[in-house]
């Protein structure tokens, strides 16, 4: 969910088995971990026809976050403190917990 949105056409983006769809949205989304921390990332894009919710690591690293890959596992952390876990899986990320929710 977004804390706040505004509708673009920002033209195509590439989802699943090289098929395109339209960035018709573009704001900001809140994550909320177990331990009360709260990270914000703006510049979001609303891409309906993707069946998955997609954060590149390039979005991360702007705001603050670095990376620590061990053995398939991908650590997340910023301040010294890990915040996620992502498995390795058929050339991308996938979340490995579910202590974050994401509100809008």
């Amino acid at each position: 969910m977004f804390s706040s949105y505004t509708s673009v056409q920002r033209g195509e983006v590439f989802i699943e088995n090289s098929a395109t769809s339209t960035v018709i949205g573009e704001g900001t989304i809140q994550f909320y971990y177990y331990d009360g921390y709260i990270t914000t990332l703006q510049g979001v894009h609303h891409v309906p026809k993707s069946r998955y919710n997609l954060i590149s690591f390039r979005a991360l690293h702007r705001e603050g976050f670095n990376f620590n890959p061990k053995g398939g596992i991908m650590e997340v952390f910023k301040y010294a403190h890990v915040k996620f876990q992502v498995e390795s899986a058929d050339n991308v990320y996938i979340l490995r917990n579910s202590e974050i929710t994401v509100s809008g």
